[in-house]
């Protein structure tokens, strides 16, 4: 499938409708953990979901949109979008290999996405901002390097891992919950349902035959 053919899969009329919908996600989380000042981010639930019903592109798009639309209120986090836009595409690309179609295999992606997520966030905090954020997880940052041994750039590390780490396993877990739940008939609204809907299938049928 060619790259113009891979980008029109996913932009159905029904994907584009939730596009709306994974943004407004998106943006509510995020300005409550940043409200709250948590070390987790909150705002890629939307594009996870709309990613693993529609595809790469799709969730690329979210991703970028959702973000930029919160820089409007801190524009300190525009250059997020970026890595906003890869968890998006990655996540879509993921759930076209069906690695969202068991709890097993969505919690190997979320470990995939985790680690990329945490390489390119602490890359982008050290070098655009110094390792200080105007989110959460910047406290604890500030934290280890001011009580440990660490130098800045492994303090930045030690603080994003965990962060990432639940924040990614969390917005993964509840978008996989969410499309399982939907009904076959809904799920085939939308490029990826096919792969869900099969899953579903050989789950029920493995279950039928098992002694």
């Amino acid at each position: 499938m060619g790259l113009g053919a891979s980008i029109k899969r996913d932009f159905t009329l029904m994907a584009i409708l939730l596009i709306p919908v994974a943004i407004a996600i998106n943006v509510v989380g995020g300005q409550l953990a940043k409200t709250l000042q948590l070390w987790i981010f909150l705002d890629s639930i939307g594009t996870f979901l709309v990613a693993m019903l529609a595809g790469p592109w799709i969730g690329l798009v979210t991703g970028a949109l959702s973000v930029l639309l919160l820089s409007v209120a801190d524009p300190t986090m525009a250059p997020w979008s970026v890595l906003a836009a890869a968890m998006g595409f990655l996540v879509g690309v993921l759930a076209r290999r069906g690695m969202f179609t068991t709890w097993g295999k969505a919690a190997i992606s979320a470990l995939i996405v985790t680690v990329i997520s945490v390489a390119v966030s602490v890359l982008l905090s050290y070098y655009l901002y110094g390792g200080f954020t105007t989110s959460g997880v910047s406290i604890l940052t500030g934290a280890i390097n001011d009580y440990s041994d660490l130098p800045l750039f492994w303090a930045i590390v030690a603080s994003h891992t965990p962060a990432e780490l639940i924040d990614k396993f969390l917005s993964v877990g509840i978008a996989t919950l969410v499309v399982r739940s939907l009904s076959n008939r809904a799920l085939l609204r939308f490029p990826h349902g096919e792969i869900f809907v099969a899953a579903r299938k050989r789950e029920r049928g493995a279950a039928r035959t098992a002694p």
